[in-house]
């Protein structure tokens, strides 16, 4: 709002009408100079009076005078102190306006944003009604999506089953790999034990060799001893010789056995590093089944938050749809409109001619949309909806592709009469709930969109 400086009144010091005037401001009071006027005339005038009377009379006048003038001054200076109080507040009230209207700048600015807020509001409602003429050329889209979305739920629903599934037998496979690694541990504990027993060998071995070693210089000291005796035992000597080289074969057949040994413990050694080997790549397996397990819990995971999303843009989207109305001649139930037809013609011409609306037959999949559609028509009026059994004789599903599971048919049907009944019908009943019937889809009868 605009503030009118007219309410508090030009600056003029508080001289305005009913307060002070400059003259009354700046100058004495008229009052008082006719006071002192009177008193210098009585002056002049006491000269000329010689009676102590007029003169005593005179004086008491005077000093009434006297007091009129002090009083007038008071007066004055109080006159003042309350100009000088209505100055402050004249001065708070000039503030109190430029808080004001600061303030008014404040809502002005307030207003012309709302003003930018209304205009962007008006922008995106024309986009959405725009939006809105978009969807109803795709209603057939969008109910297919739908559709398509509870399908998608469902799988969603068997996925989650698989993946609990799953990680049951991630869990069983954790505890088989559990067993497995307790398994390598007692492996690795043999293999260590076995290792101590080889050291234990290659103690043996080199004690043998040492002992062979001790053999090999006795034999040697034998063998001096021998040649030192050869001189003196000459006659013995090829005896000797012989002995010799019978001691020779055996020191080579020792050989041989300490070689064999020595190959032996090779091999050994070369075992346990084939047996290490093995356990490093048990190792390396384990821990590569613990990164798959630990990326099939991260898949899951996301495949658990991409449904909760998936949910979520599915509550939007219905949210979004229950807040649609719908266009002239249709009736709104839910996340749905219904359009029944006025005239009559077989299943397939009717299913057709919802399709031109952007709908097809209506698919019934809850009691509650039983009652409603039930509603539409009059009491003895047949009406086509959106399920046949036309692909696979007994197998009723709707025209979206699913199956047939809550239903609502008259006692004794679907009896496919002649063989030749493969459309449904909905047959209105006063018990408000409606009863289904199957027909021959030549038959022609009103039919019940929806979209």
């Amino acid at each position: 709002m605009d503030i009118d400086d007219n309410i508090y009144g030009p600056r003029k010091n508080l001289t305005m009408e009913g307060l002070v005037t400059p003259d009354e401001r700046f100058s004495r009071p008229a009052s008082a100079d006719t006071t002192q006027g009177n008193y210098n005339a009585m002056t002049q005038e006491q000269g000329h009076l010689n009676t102590t009377t007029d003169r005593d009379q005179l004086q008491t006048d005077y000093d009434s005078l006297t007091k009129e003038k002090e009083q007038l001054k008071s007066d004055y200076n109080s006159t003042i102190q309350q100009n000088e109080k209505l100055q402050t507040n004249y001065d708070n009230l000039i503030r109190e306006k430029d808080l004001l209207q600061t303030r008014y700048d404040n809502v002005t600015k307030e207003r012309g944003q709302f003003q930018d807020s209304y205009r962007t509001l008006t922008a995106e409602r024309d986009q959405l009604q725009a939006r809105y003429s978009s969807l109803s050329k795709v209603k057939d889209q969008v109910q297919n999506g739908y559709n398509s979305l509870i399908t998608e739920r469902d799988q969603l629903q068997t996925s989650f089953n698989n993946v609990t599934e799953e990680k049951d037998q991630l869990q069983a496979s954790y505890n088989t790999l559990k067993r497995e690694r307790d398994q390598l541990q007692t492996g690795y504990n043999v293999t260590q034990r076995e290792r101590d027993a080889l050291q234990t060998d290659r103690n043996t071995l080199t004690a043998s060799k040492n002992q062979l070693q001790t053999n090999y210089n006795t034999l040697q000291r034998e063998k001096n001893d021998l040649k030192t005796r050869f001189n003196t035992l000459t006659t013995n000597s090829n005896q000797l010789k012989s002995n010799y080289t019978t001691l020779k074969r055996d020191k080579d057949q020792l050989q041989s056995n300490y070689n064999t040994l020595t190959t032996s413990k090779n091999q050994l050694q070369t075992s346990y590093g084939t047996l290490r080997s093995e356990k490093d790549r048990l190792q390396t397996s384990y821990n590569t089944l613990r990164g798959e397990k630990e990326q099939l819990e991260t898949n899951y995971n996301s495949s658990a938050t991409r449904g909760n999303q998936l949910q979520k843009e599915i509550d939007k989207m219905n949210v979004k749809i229950r807040g649609m109305s719908c266009q002239t001649g249709w009736r709104k139930f839910e996340i749905s409109c219904y359009y029944i037809s006025a005239e009559k013609r077989n299943w397939t011409v009717s299913r057709q001619d919802c399709k031109s609306k952007g709908a097809d037959l209506a698919v019934i999949n809850s009691k509650e949309e039983q009652i409603f559609v039930n509603g539409l028509f009059e009491s003895g009026t047949n009406a086509w909806i959106g399920m046949t059994d036309s692909i696979t004789e007994g197998n009723w599903t709707w025209v979206d592709g699913t199956p047939v599971t809550t239903t609502y048919w008259q006692p004794g049907q679907p009896n496919s009469y002649s063989g030749n009944q493969d459309c449904g019908e909905m047959v209105h009943t006063s018990s408000k709930v409606g009863e289904w019937n199957d027909d021959g889809c030549f038959s022609e009868q009103v039919w019940i969109c929806e979209k």
